[in-house]
């Protein structure tokens, strides 16, 4: 397991793509806390550190399966509601530009896992309920001023994606019989059932479906 490596930037590369020595040399040292935290308390997994396991544990609670056998729809929606909750106390908000659209995409992409993990959405309020334990994680960061902000743009986002994600999955099945999808088909999921690029990418990839992300752009 890798828990820090060390960089040396030495060059910059131009448009042509030739290297030029740097005015700057720099070392950056890459030492996650997480990972280290892992390593200090004998895990082979940074989700079972303190500054996740609540959140997962959260998650089992709401989706009544276990983290082991889950493991990857799980870290993703504990790390995106997490980093969706960091933004949101920053006073940004889901929208389709920007900062925004990257806030929009962490929390649809989680709450596509939510449902793969069998959560009943429509009837709780999931999205807020995984993020209730991280205001205990991260309590010195006062995050508690914004709590009823945050907890009303989750809200309105996941009732937002509610209204569209089975209409648009329905109309994903039907595109996807040719196991292809063209770059009109993905901009119709992405205009009018509001499914990020990246959502529509993984379920490509899951269905083992070309996806003509060229003809998209």
């Amino acid at each position: 397991v890798e828990i820090w490596n060390d960089v040396f930037m030495q060059y910059n590369k131009n448009e042509k793509k030739e290297y030029k020595e740097a005015k700057q040399k720099n070392i950056d040292t890459g030492m996650g806390v997480e990972r280290m935290l892992a390593i200090l308390n004998k895990f082979t997994d940074n989700y079972l550190t303190e500054i996740w396991k609540p959140i997962i544990v959260q998650i089992e609670k709401l989706s009544k399966k276990k983290y082991k056998g889950n493991e990857k729809s799980m870290r993703i929606i504990a790390d995106h509601i997490k980093t969706a909750v960091m933004i949101l106390e920053e006073g940004i908000t889901p929208s389709n530009l920007d900062q925004g659209y990257i806030l929009r995409r962490l929390i649809r992409r989680a709450i596509r896992h939510l449902r793969l993990l069998g959560v009943d959405i429509l009837n709780m309020d999931a999205t807020i309920e995984i993020a209730k334990p991280i205001f205990k994680i991260y309590k010195d960061y006062n995050l508690e001023k914004r709590k009823e902000f945050i907890f009303a743009e989750l809200k309105k986002e996941e009732d937002r994606f509610q209204k569209t994600l089975d209409r648009g999955l329905r109309e994903f099945e039907k595109m996807s019989k040719d196991k292809v999808i063209d770059g009109k088909e993905a901009f119709l999921l992405y205009q009018s059932y509001g499914f990020p690029i990246e959502m529509i990418q993984e379920l490509a990839e899951e269905r083992k479906i070309k996806l003509n992300e060229k003809e998209f752009e």
